[in-house]
């Protein structure tokens, strides 16, 4: 190749670009860069330039003036990363034409009904290019509107992962980062009479300081607009955020605020109507824009798992009336007991992930939810955890009608980047956002701040620390926090390792030379002195385990996930070189009913995880691995060891149902799935689920005694 040529021609290339840019505004003053400069400026993708705040979140946004925008979408795949420009020139065609008028205009980008997708939905289920699909997609709707003076408009989202951008009319409105949680932007100085153009640019991609991380979480990381997504009419001055609760079960005392925003907030006067409960009540709002409620009730029906009683709740100020249906019960922590109403209450639960059994990918219809939260209550339970990041809206009010008490927790899953600021801003706005949508809802008896993260660091404990605080600051009715904190600690385990040594000399089935072997280890171990032989005495004895995490004395209520009879079991077959099969039945059948949970810090505990893979359809008389005999004979152990522990106040096994993972690629078994679930992908029960919903209904039918 002649190199003199080439480098004319490229220089030449290069001009052509430094000279077009100002037609696309990708430099203020190209001419003062050279152009290598301008031409790296435009392929860029986008100017650096910092974002307008988001707008505090709508409590209850679909109890208001909502118009829902849900349907399909017009997409754009922008892998490139060029969307910006592409959007803020309107270098697109948007009328669905295939050709453009003049025949002579060249555009190389288009919205239109030949690239779709449904909104609310993941995208990675509903094109098979777009399953691990991790960049950005734009999306595209018209929306015709008439503005009024005196009014304000939102575009409400509940719930994308993970950034997203919104543009209206070419414009950029703001940028939200973080997934599953949710927020709005106020779009009131972008909308036109007429149709108005609507472009949500979402990018899924994730990496170490994101939360959650990409590699360290064991769920599929769905892109796209998850939840729903609606535009807000709000007045000028409008009821931004609310919480109503009964702050004193006693005295039928319900307490609450409500915080106006907009125009003019101070001096407003601000209606509370409760109508079973007679309640009617006003308060006039202080220089901030925020009322204060405190009123006695005559009466009132408790909301309980057996008596899920929501009131008509009604706020209004000026023209503007928000309607809401809340429950009021009490909970609280006393010693090792949870109160309900202040009686201690166990938690007969299963932990859940987001997708439905109705078809691939994560719930997007209320019909998806439901069909969920029925096998749910098939199960006997009177409590649910939402794994492991907030659900939608509706998946916490459907909970609040059906009885079930709530373990709500954000997407802080294993390790997380403990020292980034960024990351910890990004932590406390999704503590934040979960909190405030969920205040109001009588079943979440729980926040949690994380879900089996390591390692035990003091940046760990202090980023942990400061993310319980703000959950602290935000719910006035105090509900406990909790932690899904996790084993592995060598204080924890050692004097369980000793038993399950001992256990393994024991097994009728070992080898002798294994025996023999294990005995030398031993003594090595010892300093060279023999070990004695494991007596039968030693095979009664109570096994605690402490668990000892630091975060324990932070939280209100101690989460643990265990998986004796699963992982354990593997570790230990490494480390003696002894048959797995041997160490499961010393584990399930020896070490199980002589385990007792317990923590230093005098906290109540719930098992908020244990469990053991199975394929629906794998059927084995002797139990082998992914069996449902051996996930159904894992759960019988497992159900008749938890109650032995004073500690343990409740319960909620992995998972109700297999959800997809990127970490489980066995071949022909796992396929993408973590097959712990009850149920299979599609909702077909495994033998575990009715061993566990019989366990629990002699749980209700001993309370009843």
């Amino acid at each position: 190749m002649n190199n003199k040529y080439w480098s004319a021609r490229s220089g030449w290339q290069l001009l052509l670009v430094a000279l077009l840019l100002p037609f696309f505004s990708v430099v203020q003053a190209a001419e003062k860069k050279d152009e290598h400069e301008a031409a790296m400026d435009f392929f860029k993708g986008e100017p650096d330039q910092g974002y307008p705040d988001i707008s505090p979140l709508l409590v209850n946004a679909q109890g208001r003036d909502y118009q829902s925008l849900n349907g399909m979408w017009n997409i754009m795949i922008d892998e490139a990363g060029m969307g910006w420009r592409v959007i803020t020139k309107h270098d697109y065609y948007d009328t669905g034409e295939i050709y453009p008028k003049t025949g002579m205009e060249l555009l190389e980008h288009s919205f239109d009904d030949r690239k779709q997708l449904r909104v609310p939905g993941d995208w990675n289920s509903q094109a098979p290019e777009l399953d691990r699909y991790r960049s950005r997609i734009l999306y595209q709707k018209s929306v015709d509107l008439k503005p009024k003076a005196g009014q304000r408009y939102f575009v409400h989202f509940g719930a994308s992962n993970y950034t997203t951008d919104l543009f209206v009319n070419d414009k950029l409105v703001g940028r939200h980062i973080g997934g599953y949680t949710s927020f709005n932007f106020d779009v009131t100085d972008f909308v036109q009479k007429g149709s108005n153009n609507i472009i949500v640019r979402v990018d899924a991609n994730l990496d170490e300081t994101t939360i959650p991380t990409m590699r360290t979480s064991d769920f599929w990381k769905y892109g796209g607009l998850i939840g729903d997504v609606g535009l807000v009419t709000v007045p000028d001055t409008f009821i931004s955020q609310y919480h109503v609760y009964l702050s004193d079960r006693e005295k039928n005392e319900i307490s609450g605020w409500v915080q106006l925003a907009g125009g003019k907030v101070a001096g407003q006067k601000v209606e509370l109507k409760i109508g079973k409960a007679r309640v009617k009540t006003s308060a006039v709002t202080d220089a901030k824009g925020r009322a204060n409620f405190k009123v006695q009730a005559q009466k009132l029906d408790l909301w309980s798992p057996e008596n899920p009683y929501l009131y008509d709740v009604s706020l209004a100020q000026g023209k503007e009336r928000i309607k809401d249906r809340i429950g009021f019960r009490t909970i609280a922590v006393d010693g090792l007991n949870i109160l309900l109403n202040g009686e201690p209450i166990k938690l007969y639960g299963i932990s859940m992930h987001a997708e439905t059994p109705l078809h691939p990918g994560m719930a997007s219809t209320h019909e998806d939810v439901l069909a969920s939260l029925k096998l749910v209550k098939e199960l006997n339970t009177n409590y649910i955890r939402l794994a492991h990041y907030p659900h939608s809206e509706y998946t916490l009010k459907l909970a609040d009608e059906m009885g079930l008490m709530v373990w709500s927790e954000v997407p802080i899953v294993s390790l997380i980047d403990w020292e980034n600021a960024d990351t910890l801003a990004v932590a406390k706005s999704q503590v934040a956002e979960n909190v405030t949508r969920d205040m109001n809802r009588a079943s979440i008896i729980l926040w949690s701040v994380s879900n089996e993260s390591f390692p035990q660091t003091q940046a760990r404990l202090d980023f942990l620390t400061t993310l319980v605080e703000t959950a602290r600051s935000l719910d006035d009715s105090k509900r406990p926090i909790t932690s899904a904190l996790v084993g592995g600690q060598g204080e924890e385990f050692a004097e369980l390792g000793k038993a399950i040594f001992a256990g393994i000399l024991r097994h009728p089935k070992l080898a002798e030379a294994d025996r023999q072997r294990l005995m030398a280890m031993a003594a090595k171990m010892a300093g060279g002195k023999a070990p004695a032989q494991p007596s039968q005495s030693e095979g009664e004895q109570v096994i605690e385990v402490a668990v000892t995490d630091a975060l324990g004395k932070v939280v209100d209520v101690a989460g643990y996930n265990q998986y004796f009879g699963w992982y354990y079991a593997k570790f230990f077959s490494q480390m003696t070189q002894v048959d797995q099969g041997i160490v499961r039945d010393v584990i399930i059948d020896n070490i199980m009913p002589r385990v007792r949970f317990t923590n230093p810090y005098g906290k109540p505990m719930i098992i908020s995880e244990f469990g053991a893979g199975a394929k629906k359809g794998l059927r084995s008389e002797e139990g082998l691995m992914w069996s449902e005999e051996y996930q159904a004979r894992v759960f019988r152990a497992q159900l008749d060891m938890l109650p032995r522990s004073e500690f343990v106040q409740g319960m909620s096994p992995w998972v109700l149902k297999d959800f997809r993972s990127h970490l489980r690629e066995l071949n022909g078994i796992q396929d993408t799935y973590n097959r712990k679930g009850l149920v299979s992908e599609t909702g077909e029960k495994k033998l575990a689920f009715d061993v566990l919903a019989d366990f629990y209904r002699q749980q209700q039918d001993k309370s009843a005694d």
